[in-house]
Order: structure tokens, then C-alpha cells, then sequence
């Protein structure tokens, strides 16, 4: 009797954390600039410090996410369309130049996001890799989205924080 009430409460215990469901990042998101780092030119993180012309402080940026059937879309008007698979195995995409590939591995979880990519860096296929990897994560009431990324190559590593409010 004692065994079978350990095993209940235990799964009492449990229950609260599986009934938890993975963000939804669904919707239209505005960048909050006020909060968010201002990150070096994407094509030249890893040798160059030049602010990035897409980041400009008093302009609007407003990004659209679609989350569905075990995929994440990103639609912001200042890079290429994104799709991510949330299965957590490495996927081979092109990269924004479309000459070579990169391995792209998206996670969810039950409080967060993780994109982690590892591409080749330098001019030559067989270089060296560099690693973005990037966290979502949801405020408790779902209006606050913030992404954490870093971005290291063997030269230089670079941290930085967006921050968006859902329209």
C-alpha cells in the first residue's frame, strides 16, 4: 500500500511539468530597440566591429513567426526567410550566400527555443566552422519574446539580446 502511494504521488509530482506546453512563438513581433543590443553587420561579425545598416534605432522592425506542424518560420524583412524544424536533429541548409551548407538544429523545450548552426567561416570548403546559437524564450504572459544569441568562431566570439512585443 505504501509502494502504490509513492508511486501516485511521485506522479502527482510529475504532473504539473507534462502538462506544461512548448512555446508558441505565433504571431507578429515588433522589436523593441530601446532593449535590444545593437549587433555588428551579420556578414562581418567575425572580423569587423561596423554597426549593421538593418539596425537603426528609431525605426520600426517588425518580424512574422508561424509555428506549425513541428516547424518554425521567420519572416523579417531585413535577412532571408528562415524555416526551422523542431525535431532536434541537424538539418543541411544553404547558407545566405548559397555556396556552401550549414547544419542547423532547432530544439523546443518547455521554456525555450535553441537554434544552434554550424557553418563554415573563411573562402575555402574544409575551413574552420563558426557557431551561432540561438535562445527564444518566452515572457510568463506571452507578450516578450527575447533571443539571445552568440555567435564564436576560432577568432572572435560575439553575444547579443533582441527583444520584440507581440502586435
Amino acid at each position: 500500500m505504501k509502494t502504490h502511494l509513492m508511486m501516485l504521488a511521485a506522479g502527482l509530482a510529475l504532473t504539473p511539468s507534462l502538462a506544461m506546453a512548448a512555446p508558441d512563438f505565433s504571431g507578429t513581433w515588433v522589436r523593441d530597440n530601446a532593449q535590444t543590443s545593437q549587433e555588428s553587420y551579420p556578414l562581418y561579425w567575425l572580423a569587423r566591429t561596423t554597426p549593421a545598416p538593418a539596425f537603426r534605432p528609431n525605426q520600426e522592425l517588425v518580424v512574422q513567426i508561424q509555428q506549425a506542424n513541428g516547424t518554425l518560420t521567420v519572416t523579417n524583412p531585413t535577412e532571408p526567410q528562415r524555416r526551422y524544424m523542431l525535431d532536434g536533429r541537424p538539418h543541411s541548409v544553404r547558407t545566405d550566400t548559397g555556396v556552401q551548407k550549414a547544419d542547423v538544429t532547432a530544439s523546443l523545450g518547455a521554456n525555450a527555443l535553441t537554434i544552434a548552426t554550424v557553418q563554415p567561416y573563411g573562402g575555402m570548403p574544409g575551413n574552420v566552422s563558426a557557431t551561432i546559437t540561438e535562445t527564444w524564450q518566452l515572457s510568463p504572459d506571452g507578450k516578450v519574446l527575447t533571443v539571445s544569441t552568440v555567435r564564436a568562431s576560432p577568432a572572435k566570439q560575439e553575444t547579443i539580446k533582441e527583444v520584440y512585443t507581440r502586435r
